[in-house]
């Protein structure tokens, strides 16, 4: 039996809740993973103004905030799969563009990126959890994936850390880039589509 033919009242797997905290944790470990390198950045890309570094979060939240109001419709009209996956491709390509950035401004629009990819998983799986399962096997779900999520805001500072007592700050987002691309297969590999074409919605400007 596929995740996608579990029954509302199915008990939920161990795999699955580990795979949803996950992709909710995108968002926690792309923030908490960089605060010990704000000095770094700082340092490297604007020494002038060392409080610029800053906007290395805000740029992500901006970003995540703005992909928000997309990721919804968007997986109403397109599915589950694509746009987790398509998130997660969007989330990588800002790692890559952040690890190679020459300036502050490619640094921030890189974080943007990022932000705007992660509301694609963060969203979207919350509406799959739904597709599979409702009231208090739903409920279990979701709290157990964030008892999960709850472990990486605390541990993501200090894997930030040990890559920066191995490698300057730009590796962090290779390990963002290595993050996404570990549960993107993951997700793809085992997890069907949830939401079957007559139940979509197309993407009009309306509505959104």
């Amino acid at each position: 039996m596929t995740f996608a033919t579990l029954p509302a009242t199915a008990a939920p797997r161990p795999a699955f809740i580990a795979l949803m905290a996950s992709l909710f944790a995108t968002i926690a470990f792309a923030i908490d993973a960089m605060l010990p390198a704000m000095p770094a950045i700082a340092a490297d890309l604007s020494p002038g103004a060392p409080n610029a570094a800053s906007l290395v979060l805000s740029s992500f939240v901006l970003g995540m905030g703005l992909g928000t109001f997309f990721a919804g419709p968007l997986s109403d009209a397109i599915g589950r799969r694509a746009t987790i996956l398509g998130g997660l491709a969007i989330f990588a390509a800002g790692a890559v563009l952040a690890a190679f950035a020459p300036s502050m401004e490619v640094l921030l629009l890189a974080r943007v990126l990022q932000g705007f990819g992660a509301a694609g998983p963060r969203v979207a799986s919350m509406a799959l959890v739904r597709d599979l399962y409702a009231g208090p096997r739903m409920a279990q779900v979701v709290s157990f994936a964030m008892m999960v999520f709850m472990i990486v805001p605390a541990a993501a500072p200090a894997v930030g850390q040990a890559i920066l007592h191995l490698a300057d700050w730009r590796a962090i987002f290779w390990a963002f880039l290595a993050f996404a691309a570990v549960i993107g297969t993951w997700f793809w590999a085992v997890q069907p589509e949830t939401l079957p074409p007559a139940s979509r919605r197309p993407l009009r400007a309306g509505p959104l």
